[in-house]
């Protein structure tokens, strides 16, 4: 095996690594669509150099909610409902944290100037709004109507419907928490903005420090002639640190100080929220709860101290090495010991995690790179033969491919090392097999599998081989299950991790990649991994078998057997065991869908119960039949 592809394969690698590291996508749920919460978080997702995706919400409840879930990390709410959620489950302080701090939101009772409501105390026995279910302003008016002691006909419906009940007379006035002025109320035709009225908001038994008193100005909207008194509540973007895994929390940080950087920028930005210029993300007045950074302003000191003495160490263990190496570097054994294709990696790897350094701000990581820079270098040198007196004269390139040749010459060494003979024919079997994948068995492949072979002295039957030529999906299973039978004999973690390697360069053996070699090495390498015990590495899949008649679903029991049979919303469901390719998880759904039944592909871990399953196989029926 050439020694240059072993290069491409761990540069690629590498650079795959890299580039999800660096992509990682923030999720933040905001609010109703083109309301503040919404505004602000496409706001923050202009104004940062880090992937974040935006999800509307019903609002507060609603967001702290989703929070729970593992596929979000950041959510506006309300301080009054994250209050409540800690009153209700302490524990929740400690992973849930105030990411920043934000605005004063304004409660805000709406009604008709010609109705006979000039106070709160007039909507009693009224129809009263109380927002959509699971928002903010639903709490905040469940929390007024409590301290208060007025009683009133409670409606729930959303905001967004609450101007047009309030003209058709389905409710008298309705609640509003948010930013005055809000985008909806604003933008409504002049018919009805001359309608309304603002009234004031004034409880004797206020007691929760989350409210704070306050005066919505005169003019805030084109219809408002009056000051009108009310209370604010902050509303604050806040992060689950148990979703903020050690490649988001990089991401969180890049977002937190690129928004903390430049507050003002965004503040001055035109197309940015007005209600920006009352953020201050160190006012913290009145706010209880634990915040994001606070808990990691004493970990990033210790990691950053860690960091030094590391790259001191680094220093010192370098200075050693090429001190002894430069020393002996006219000797051919010592430059026939050293690596050429690890120093050219080493080099490869350091100068990018350089610059990734660089981007981040990591200086004591970025001088530990430059130091290992310098080491490979130097061992490339040495190890290349450029001061063995015998090489003078000969060209830095001659020098450079003939300590190639010799590499890509002993290459074949990992083979003779690599596992016990007790495993090796299951070895044989898995190469094989994989070879086959694509119906072609090429000469490189062949000679790529009989080094190890040779070594193990065992004799390949390559007619029977060829055999595992397939058309059918069966073969991606038997592949499949020729590795699990292989781990199941407990082979040492170090050797199956190396077969990771091993798939890799037979698939790249003969200079290409087919769709199937690529299908089954994510899926092999997801198997492994799972051995390995690196599960949260690799994404996870099942299908869900749907039958859609009662035939179906004893059709189904009686051929699939091992399929698990689960009730969801509007029946019943067979899954499959786990996958770890989204795309072999597809092949397998196909496979299902030959026998004439729905099936779909689904990641168990974004579901929290088989109910949201059943809205996922309904979305993929929809989008079947359209």
């Amino acid at each position: 095996m050439n020694v240059l592809l072993n290069k491409r394969v761990g540069i690629f690698a590498f650079l795959l690594i890299f580039s999800i590291q660096i992509f990682s996508q923030i999720n933040i749920v905001s609010g109703l669509e083109g309301e503040v919460y919404n505004q602000f978080a496409n706001d923050i997702k202009n104004n940062t150099k880090v992937n974040v995706r935006v999800y509307t919400s019903k609002g507060s409840v609603n967001n702290m909610l989703l929070l729970q879930s593992d596929s979000i990390q950041l959510a506006f709410t309300q301080y009054d409902v994250l209050n409540s959620f800690g009153v209700d489950n302490p524990e929740i302080k400690d992973r849930i944290k105030v990411f920043l701090p934000l605005y004063n939101e304004e409660v805000q009772l709406v009604s008709l100037k010609s109705s006979n409501i000039k106070d709160i105390t007039d909507i009693l026995g009224k129809r009263v709004g109380m927002g959509g279910e699971n928002s903010g302003s639903n709490f905040t008016a469940n929390y007024i109507k409590s301290m208060s002691g007025i009683e009133w006909k409670d409606v729930i419906l959303p905001f967004a419907s609450s101007i047009d009940a309030l003209i058709n007379s389905e409710v008298d006035a309705f609640f509003f928490v948010g930013a005055a002025p809000s985008y909806l109320l604003m933008g409504l035709p002049e018919s009805i903005k001359s309608q309304l009225a603002l009234v004031p908001v004034s409880i004797s038994n206020k007691e929760n420090s989350c409210y704070a008193k306050k005066v919505i100005p005169a003019g805030t909207y084109p219809w408002q002639t009056e000051d009108v008194s009310t209370y604010t509540v902050r509303s604050l973007i806040v992060v689950n640190t148990k979703h903020v895994n050690s490649r988001i929390a990089m991401q969180m940080d890049s977002l937190y100080y690129d928004l903390k950087n430049n507050l003002n920028g965004i503040q001055l930005n035109k197309y940015s929220h007005p209600k920006w210029k009352s953020v201050e993300f160190s006012d913290m007045d009145g706010i209880n709860w634990p915040v994001y950074k606070e808990e990691y302003t004493m970990k990033e000191k210790v990691l950053d101290s860690i960091g030094w003495l590391a790259a001191l160490l680094s220093f010192i263990q370098i200075y050693f090495i090429i001190n002894k190496l430069w020393k002996r570097k006219h000797e051919i054994i010592v430059a026939e010991s050293i690596s050429i294709s690890a120093m050219f990696i080493s080099l490869f790897i350091n100068v990018f995690f350089a610059i990734k350094n660089i981007s981040v701000g990591g200086y004591a990581q970025l001088s530990g790179n430059f130091l290992w820079v310098l080491a490979s270098t130097v061992s490339l040198l040495v190890g290349m033969g450029l001061y063995v007196n015998a090489n003078k004269g000969t060209g830095f390139f001659r020098l450079l491919l003939k300590a190639l040749n010799m590499e890509r010459k002993e290459a074949g060494d990992l083979a003779k090392r690599f596992f016990q003979p007790s495993s090796a024919d299951k070895i044989i079997d898995i190469l094989g097999r994989l070879a086959m994948i694509d119906n072609d068995l090429d000469d490189k492949e062949k000679q790529y599998i009989q080094k190890f072979a040779d070594n193990w002295h065992i004799d390949i039957d390559w007619f029977k081989v060829e055999k595992y030529a397939d058309d059918s999906g069966d073969k991606y299973n038997k592949l499949r299950n020729s590795l699990q039978a292989y781990l199941k004999s407990s082979p040492p973690k170090e050797l199956a991790t190396h077969l990771i390697d091993v798939i890799s360069l037979l698939i790249n053996a003969d200079g290409k990649v087919t769709k199937e070699e690529a299908l089954m090495e994510s899926e092999l390498v997801g198997i492994i991994k799972k051995y390995l015990g690196k599960e949260d590495e690799v994404d996870f899949f099942k299908v869900a078998v749907v039958p859609q008649n009662s035939n179906q679903d004893n059709a189904i029991r009686s051929r699939f057997p091992e399929l698990d049979r689960v009730e969801i919303a509007g029946g019943f469901a067979y899954l499959t065991e786990g996958f770890y390719s989204e795309d072999y998880a597809e092949e397998v759904s196909m496979q299902y869908r030959a026998f004439n039944v729905f099936s779909v592909v689904f990641k168990p871990r974004m579901i929290n119960k088989f109910e949201d399953l059943g809205k996922i196989i309904d979305e993929e029926k929809k989008n079947t039949t359209e």
